[in-house]
């Protein structure tokens, strides 16, 4: 979906007129510490943290089969993604690490080619790549909860690199891969939808940008993102699954007084800028008397005010929007949509403003020090799985001690019922091998096959009342399994349930 020009700087590292460059500024260290970081934190994935989370566990249910859509309320090409890597890794914990840092890579290095056409120093389109890691919702929330979103953000950074190729060079194939892009981020998460409405609003604001949507070749973007949408609307179609439905029962309670929504906006805002834009202002404002500013470069100008111009109108739509529709359920990964860039942004403007060049050491120092806080944080759940902690601390919860006891009696392809989605993904990715169903299903249900025996499990939702009276004449295993937690005393324990059932039951087919 790119084309070489793509990967060409205005202004390599060779001629810059800020050479020497450090070794971490360079194309090779940028790609070597954000790869670092990847492979860390997928390591800590895949051998501390025993059972996946709760968006990887809905996800785990839903890929049982592939489908064109699955659940209106999200797109299916994060789950187009994961069925094919189960595939190849299986379906533990390995599949959702793999992916979900392949997704947070492709991205990180995508803004770094933005940051390149944005930002003439090439310290600070380094510090701007790093400082996605300052955003909280991707330098901690991304390890936990986020699926179809890290899809987007891959698109809106691949979208808005390829934008911004156009306005330098227009071709047949940039327009064509604009058009993929836009393709994937719909398919990918509906808040695209978003994204693209506040970009075309900056493109048409923007000179340079509005030659690009104006030229003939547009229809070419047009053509190559309608293909795929219009398979997956048919699929909506004949599925009878209602979108607008499903984005109401999202958007939840509405009616809400406008002082309790603004509140919600303002908390959503704040906990998707900090502590990034803490951190830029606290090092690089304070006594800041302009040393060596960059002029206003006429080839960088525009895609920096597009940027400008994204984020502002983001932020007042959002704001319109919610108080005009009366919800507070608002949440800060939601501004993905409009704020991705904004690091980029930022830089761009430190670069016009001056005064930060003996202040990098200190900002990469504090950003170190944070990514190695949320990794020894990620390290600490399942060592230390206290509730005061974190919770449920569902990562730490030793699901793969049902495996024997599941072999034993149910053989190697068993059918497992589970009270929800979540319990039943959780199910899956511990389970090698088995079809994991719900009691009850409204929308996917997972195809019927062959299986070596069924039964109910229940009591994996650890600290809710959610353990069965023995259903009379059947037989029901009762588990007790301690948790591995070597720092941690009292041990947690679990308690699971499991009532063989007959092939022929209706929760087994």
């Amino acid at each position: 979906m790119t084309a070489p020009h793509l990967h060409q700087d205005a202004r390599s590292d060779e001629t810059s007129a800020f050479a020497p460059v450090p070794f971490w500024a360079r194309p090779a260290g940028v790609t070597l510490i954000v790869g670092g970081w990847m492979l860390i934190h997928a390591l800590i994935a895949i051998f501390f943290e025993i059972a996946i989370n709760a968006d990887d566990a809905i996800e785990s249910y839903m890929v049982q089969s592939l489908e064109l859509s699955y659940v209106p309320r999200n797109p299916p090409f994060f789950d187009w993604l994961l069925w094919g890597l189960q595939r190849v890794v299986g379906t533990g914990a390995l599949s959702f690490a793999v992916l979900r840092y392949a997704l947070l890579f492709a991205c990180a290095m995508l803004v770094w080619r933005v940051a390149r056409r944005v930002i003439g120093d090439p310290r600070l389109q380094a510090l701007a790549t790093f400082s996605l890691s300052a955003i909280w919702v991707i330098g901690y929330h991304s390890h936990r909860i986020l699926t179809h979103s890290n899809v987007m953000i891959v698109a809106i950074a691949g979208a808005f690199l390829t934008l911004t190729a156009l306005t330098q060079r227009r071709s047949a194939g940039l327009y064509a891969s604009l058009g993929a892009w836009i393709a994937v981020g719909l398919l990918g998460k509906f808040g695209f939808a978003a994204f693209l409405g506040v970009l075309l609003v900056a493109c048409l604001i923007e000179p340079a940008y509005r030659r690009v949507l104006f030229d003939r070749r547009i229809g070419l973007t047009l053509a190559a993102a309608a293909v795929p949408l219009v398979i997956y609307g048919w699929a909506l179609y004949r599925l009878d699954q209602d979108v607008a439905a499903a984005t109401a029962q999202t958007i939840g309670a509405t009616g809400a007084g406008w002082d309790d929504v603004l509140a919600s906006v303002v908390s959503a805002l704040g906990g998707y800028v900090l502590p990034l834009v803490f951190l830029i202002a606290v090092v690089f404002l304070p006594s800041n008397r302009g040393e060596g500013p960059a002029p206003d470069d006429g080839a960088r100008g525009p895609a920096r005010r597009v940027l400008r111009t994204i984020i502002v109108a983001g932020i007042v739509v959002t704001l319109a929007g919610t108080i005009a529709v009366g919800t507070t359920s608002l949440r800060d990964r939601y501004f993905h949509v409009f704020l991705l860039l904004l690091p980029v942004y930022l830089f761009a403007e430190l670069e016009r403003l001056g005064g930060w060049r003996k202040r990098v050491g200190l900002y990469l120092g504090l950003l170190a020090a944070a990514s190695l806080g949320v990794m020894v944080a990620r390290m600490a759940v399942p060592l230390w799985p206290d509730p005061r902690l974190c919770g449920r601390c569902m990562a730490a919860e030793p699901l793969y001690k049902l495996r024997a006891a599941i072999a034993g009696r149910l053989g190697p392809a068993p059918t497992l019922v589970a009270d929800d989605r979540t319990s039943a993904g959780r199910l899956r990715a511990a389970i090698p091998g088995a079809r994991v169903v719900i009691v009850r299903e409204l929308q996917y249900r997972p195809p019927a096959r062959e299986a070596t025996g069924c039964a109910r499990v229940t009591g994996i939702v650890n600290g809710l009342p959610r353990l069965l009276l023995p259903p009379a004449g059947q037989n029901t295993l009762e588990m007790s399994v301690k948790w591995w937690s070597p720092m941690m005393n009292p041990h947690r324990w679990s308690d699971w349930q499991m009532t063989i059932l007959p092939p022929d039951d209706p929760l087994c087919r």
